[in-house]
C-alpha cells in the first residue's frame, strides 16, 4: 500500500541521516537523532512553566537522564512484563478506535450529532424488555406487546397511564415514562434517533435497543441550554451533640445576607465558609456542566440564572443548603469546525461508530484480498448433526493443520482456526440441521471478516506512520513509569529503614515554621464588633457568641507566622485585633501559638518520602552514567543550542 511504502521511505531517510552524521548523541552506542531531541524539546515548550526546564542546556541534562532510564528499562526487559503488555495493549485498543472506522460515515455521524446538539428534547417512553440474544419466539412476543401498546396510544390512550401500566422501566411507576430533557449521548443511539426524528406531540413507531422494544413520545423540544459554569457556597448540617440542632440553614442565610445586603465578596465567603472543601479553595467554582450532569434541584437553579454574576436565593438539595452564582453560560457552539473534534471523540466512543466500521470492512476486503487455498467442501462433511445438539467436537483429521486461506499472500489461516470459531457457535437447534450448508457459509463469512479486521488492526503501525509514532511515545512513557516505580517511587515506600535513616541525617530540612491558630469573627457594625471583642477577651466561646449576637460569621483557621494576613494585622505582637474590611468589622483572636519545630518522623513522612525519592533517583542516574556511556556530538549540539538558546 502507498502508506506502507511512505513509512519504509521515511525509515530509509532517517537511516541515511544517521549515517551522514545527523546524530546528536549516542546512549550505550545507540544513536539519538537531532530530529528526536528537537521534537521532544519543542513539543510542549509553551506549556512548561518552569523556566529552568525551558533552558536548552538544562533540558539536555533532563533528556539525557530520560534516555539513560529508558535504556535501563529495555535492558532489564520491562517491555516483556505481562502488566506492561496488558496496559500497552489496552491503550493501543483505545487509540486504534480512530483508525478502525470509516471516515465518511464518521463525518456524517459527527455532523448529525452537532445538528442534534442544538436542541434538548423532552421524551417519555414505554419499554418492553427483551435481551439482545433472546430467542425468536421471545423476541416476537415482546414485539407483539409493544405493537399492541403502540396501537392503543395511537388511538388516544393516555401515554403516561400506559407507561405506568405496561412499561418495564422501573422508574415508569413514578414518572409515567417521562425522562425529562435529553441531549446527544445521553441515551443509546437508536433511542436518541427516535427522540430527535419524532415530531413534538407524536409517538414513534416501535424500535429496538439492547434493552428491548420501545415507543417514544416527544413532549417538548427547546433550544439546547448548553453548559453553565457556576460557583456555589454550601452548608451541611452540623448537629449539636447536646441539642441536636441543625445550623446549615441558619448559616446559609447569614452568608446570603452578607452577599445581598452588605456587598460581601462571594468568592471570599466561599473560601472561608463553604462546607464543600473540594471547591471552597477555588472560591466555590465548579467545573462547567450540561443538563443531566447534576442533581435536578441544583441543575434547575443553575440554569435559571440569566446574567453573569446573578446569585440565587438559598435552596436545599439532599447534600445541604446552597447559594449559586452564575459565572458564565456556554451555549452550543455555533461553529461546527470548533465543535467537531470534541464530537469526534464522543462519537468514536459511542456504539454508533459501528456504522463506520461496517463500511470500513468493505474497504479492507478490497485492500487485503483473501486467497482461498482450501475448500469449504472439505468442511461440510466434518460438521455433523451433533453441531445442532451442542455436542460437536473439533475433528482430529489431518486437514485441521492445512491452510484454508491467506490474507494478502501473507498470513495463513488454517482449517483448525475455522473449526475453533464454529465450535464456540454451536447450539441446540436440531431443526436447523437441514440448513447446515447455508449456516456454515454464513459463519465462514463472519470468520473471514473477523480475521481480516484483526489483520488490519495488527498492521496499523505500518499503514499509519502517525499511529506508530504515538504508540512509541506511549510505550516509552509506560516503560519509564514502571521502572521508576520500582527504582524510585515504590522503593522509597518499601525501604522503611532507608527512609528513616534519611530523615535522621536530614532532620533540619523538615523544620516546620511557626504557626498561629486564629479565631475569625465577622460582624455587621462597629458597635456589635466591640461587644464581640469584649466577650472574646473574656474567653467566651463560639457557641456563646452565636447565641448572644445576631448575623455573626465565625471561623477557626491556622496561619503560618510569615503569612501576609498575619503580618498585616501583626498577630505576632497582638492577641486580639479588630479592623474594618469593606462594610464589615473583623475580630481576630490568636488562640494558640505553635512554635517552629522539627516534626517527628511519623508526622514528616510525606515530606521525607518526597526528598528520599529525589535522592534515590540521583543515585540511580549516577549508576546509569557509569553503566551506559553517553557521547554527545558537540558540533550538532552547538547547532541546536544556538538555535534555541535565549
Amino acid at each position: 500500500m502507498k502508506k506502507i511504502f511512505t513509512l519504509m521511505l521515511l525509515t530509509i531517510v532517517f537511516a541515511v541521516q544517521a549515517q551522514s552524521g545527523d546524530v546528536m548523541m549516542t546512549v550505550n552506542d545507540k544513536p539519538v537523532s537531532t530530529l528526536e531531541f528537537e521534537k521532544m524539546y519543542t513539543k510542549n515548550l509553551d506549556l512548561v512553566q518552569d523556566q529552568e526546564q525551558k533552558d536548552i542546556d538544562n533540558y539536555l541534562q533532563l533528556f539525557t537522564h530520560y534516555k539513560l532510564e529508558l535504556e535501563d528499562a529495555y535492558a532489564k526487559k520491562y517491555d516483556t512484563l505481562p502488566r506492561f503488555k496488558r496496559e500497552l495493549n489496552s491503550y493501543r485498543r483505545d487509540l486504534a478506535k480512530k483508525y478502525l472506522s470509516d471516515d465518511d460515515i464518521l463525518e456524517k455521524l459527527i455532523k448529525e450529532a452537532y445538528d442534534r446538539s442544538k436542541f434538548d428534547v423532552r421524551v417519555a417512553h414505554i419499554l418492553i424488555q427483551v435481551s439482545p440474544d433472546a430467542s425468536p419466539k421471545d423476541t416476537l412476543a415482546a414485539y407483539h406487546k409493544i405493537e399492541k401498546i403502540y396501537q392503543e396510544a395511537l388511538q388516544g390512550g393516555d401515554f403516561g397511564k400506559l407507561a405506568q401500566k405496561y412499561s418495564q422501566d422501573p422508574s415508569a411507576k413514578q414518572n409515567k415514562g417521562d425522562l425529562d430533557y435529553i441531549n446527544i449521548f445521553h441515551t443509546v443511539y437508536p433511542f436518541e434517533t427516535a427522540a430527535y426524528t419524532t415530531p413534538v406531540g407524536k409517538i414513534s413507531k416501535p424500535f429496538r435497543t439492547r434493552f428491548g422494544y420501545h415507543i417514544v413520545k416527544v413532549l417538548d423540544k427547546r433550544p439546547a441550554l448548553g453548559e453553565v459554569e457556576v460557583a456555589h457556597i454550601m452548608t451541611r448540617d452540623q448537629k449539636d451533640k447536646v441539642k441536636q440542632v441543625s445550623d446549615a440553614k441558619t448559616r446559609i442565610f447569614e452568608i446570603y445576607n452578607k452577599i445581598k445586603t452588605q456587598n460581601g465578596n462571594f468568592e471570599a465567603l466561599a473560601k472561608k465558609f463553604s462546607d464543600d472543601k473540594s471547591t471552597a479553595k477555588y472560591g466555590g467554582k465548579l467545573r462547567r456542566f450540561g443538563i443531566r450532569q447534576m442533581i435536578p434541584a441544583f441543575e434547575k437553579v443553575a440554569f435559571s440564572l440569566q446574567k453573569e454574576g446573578d446569585i440565587s436565593k438559598p435552596f436545599q438539595t439532599k447534600y445541604g443548603w446552597h447559594i449559586v452564582k452564575l459565572i458564565q453560560k456556554y451555549p452550543v457552539a455555533s461553529d461546527f469546525v470548533k465543535a467537531k473534534e470534541g464530537l469526534r471523540y464522543k462519537v468514536m466512543r459511542d456504539a454508533r461508530s459501528k456504522l463506520g466500521k461496517e463500511k470500513l470492512m468493505k474497504r479492507i476486503e478490497k485492500e487485503f484480498p483473501i486467497q482461498m487455498i482450501g475448500s469449504l467442501d472439505k468442511v461440510y462433511s466434518l460438521i455433523t448433526d451433533d453441531f445442532f445438539h451442542n455436542k460437536w467436537q473439533i475433528p482430529t483429521s489431518a486437514i485441521k493443520d492445512a491452510d484454508l486461506f491467506s490474507i494478502k499472500n501473507d498470513e495463513k489461516i488454517k482449517y483448525d482456526d475455522f473449526f475453533k470459531f464454529i465450535y464456540r457457535r454451536q447450539h441446540k437447534k436440531p431443526t436447523k440441521a437441514d440448513d447446515k450448508i447455508n449456516i456454515i457459509n454464513q459463519l465462514f463469512d463472519k470468520f473471514k471478516k473477523e480475521k481480516l479486521f484483526s489483520y488490519y488492526d495488527a498492521h496499523l503501525e505500518a499503514v499509519y506512520p502517525e499511529f506508530a509514532a504515538i504508540m512509541k511515545e506511549y510505550r516509552d512513557g509506560l516503560l519509564m513509569f514502571y521502572i521508576k516505580s520500582d527504582m524510585v517511587w515504590d522503593k522509597s515506600v518499601k525501604d522503611t529503614l532507608g527512609l528513616k535513616n534519611y530523615y535522621d541525617q536530614h532532620k533540619s530540612d523538615f523544620k516546620l515554621p511557626k504557626k498561629y491558630a486564629v479565631l475569625l469573627v465577622q460582624a455587621n457594625d462597629k458597635k456589635t464588633a466591640k461587644k464581640v471583642l469584649k466577650a472574646i477577651k473574656k474567653d467566651k466561646d463560639s457557641k456563646y457568641l452565636k447565641s448572644k449576637f445576631k448575623d455573626l460569621i465565625i471561623k477557626k483557621k491556622e496561619y503560618n507566622a510569615d503569612d501576609a494576613y498575619v503580618k498585616k494585622h501583626d498577630l505576632d505582637a497582638h492577641q486580639y485585633v479588630m479592623f474594618k474590611e469593606k462594610n464589615e468589622y473583623v475580630i481576630l483572636k490568636r488562640i494558640k501559638t505553635y512554635p517552629a519545630h522539627i516534626p517527628s518522623f511519623k508526622d514528616a513522612k510525606g515530606m521525607v518520602t518526597n526528598q528520599y525519592q529525589q535522592y534515590l533517583e540521583k543515585q540511580w542516574i549516577e549508576a546509569l552514567q557509569k553503566k551506559y556511556p553517553v557521547h554527545i556530538n558537540q558540533q550538532k549540539w552547538q547547532e541546536i543550542r544556538a538555535k534555541y538558546k535565549k
